[in-house]
């Protein structure tokens, strides 16, 4: 299978970044698109190729992309397809599409998705709340790469860009939070009108049925047009820093008021994925989820936060099936491989 390599190494997960007690990682996305090829839903073959030319030269001319990996979406299995769409480097579209390539470059930290929804998406992930550099670090790899492409720009409108609220700037930045205590004190409605207040929207991260996973929420802009870079940049940051101090506050209210309730849900989860013999995903990231909140307010000592936060993204399917080595007959031994997995992690930890 491929990306063997690729699933070894550290994401962004793996360092626990400012305010990591709250904020997973923050992204930032720029939209860009060449200025005379329609955008990927209109294209054709030979406009089609137009646009794979020119990544290719970008690859390997730029000396950003010394080391990039130039990968075709179709070319890969469907384990390799959701293996990246698990790790945040293509998006539920691009594992359709039959149009998509990918640029992994892990030296910049960075991906550039061609032929998603535009024509390019500079990602940019960096762990913990880092909205600016996250920034700083996109807008230089879009300097380097607009040497290699004339955009689509308008003088009136920005940025064009196939979807209206990207237009503008192309910019969409966010921050994955995790708010447990928000969550099970069922202050979310809450949480959404402060977020709106600053101009920004949230969303669930959702699984299966439309269920949260793992109390974990998406905070990010709403709009591009009319705005600039740095008001962006400030809206998101601080709607997330509002939620960390929401998060925050209710974390302490959870301690000083319901500390028994908080002791039990962290300790029945760290039973369950301690002894558990089959435990599908959702379940296991609900545990984890409380796993982490009892390790940020000191319920269990000695356990790594960032052991968690590499547990919350392994314990996906195809992340389970590199690390197994072969691919699951069925869900079943999948969730069976999946507790055999955290079990195994938590084998020396706790009391």
């Amino acid at each position: 299978m491929m990306f063997d390599e690729l699933y070894r190494q550290g994401g962004f997960w793996s360092t626990t970044g400012p305010q990591g007690d709250v904020v997973l990682s923050t992204r930032v996305r720029l939209a860009r698109n060449l200025a005379t090829v329609p955008f990927p839903h209109k294209q054709d073959e030979p406009e089609l190729t137009i646009v794979k030319s020119v990544s290719y030269r970008f690859v390997h001319e730029s000396e950003l992309n010394r080391n990039a990996l130039f990968v075709e979406v179709s070319s890969l299995d469907a384990h390799d397809r959701r293996f990246l769409r698990e790790r945040n480097i293509i998006t539920n579209e691009m594992e359709q599409s039959a149009r998509s390539f990918v640029i992994i470059n892990h030296d910049e930290n960075f991906v550039l998705m061609v032929n998603e929804e535009d024509h390019f998406r500079i990602q940019v992930i960096c762990p913990g709340l880092q909205v600016m550099d996250c920034y700083r670090n996109a807008d230089r790899i879009d300097s380097e790469m607009n040497r290699y492409v004339s955009y689509a720009f308008s003088d009136n409108l920005g940025y064009l860009t196939a979807c209206p609220s990207n237009v503008g700037t192309g910019l969409r930045a966010s921050a994955m939070m995790h708010l447990p205590a928000l969550t099970h004190m069922r202050s979310i409605p809450d949480v959404v009108r402060a977020v709106k207040e600053h101009g920004a929207d949230l969303k669930a991260t959702a699984g299966e049925g439309g269920k949260t996973v793992g109390c974990m929420y998406i905070v990010q802009n709403r709009v591009s047009l009319g705005k600039s870079e740095p008001d962006i940049l400030e809206q998101v940051d601080e709607a997330a820093s509002t939620l960390i101090g929401m998060e925050n506050e209710a974390r302490d209210d959870y301690v000083s008021q319901y500390r028994s309730l908080l002791e039990d849900r962290v300790w029945r989860s760290f039973g369950t994925v301690r002894y558990a013999r089959i435990i599908n995903y959702l379940d296991c990231m609900e545990h984890l989820s409380n796993i982490r909140l009892g390790v940020v307010l000191s319920v269990i000592k000695n356990l790594d936060l960032q052991k968690i936060n590499d547990l919350m993204v392994n314990v996906q399917w195809s992340h389970l099936q590199k690390r197994a080595g072969s691919a699951f007959a069925n869900t079943q031994e999948c969730d069976s491989y999946r507790a055999d997995y955290v079990r195994a992690a938590f084998a020396q930890e706790g009391p």
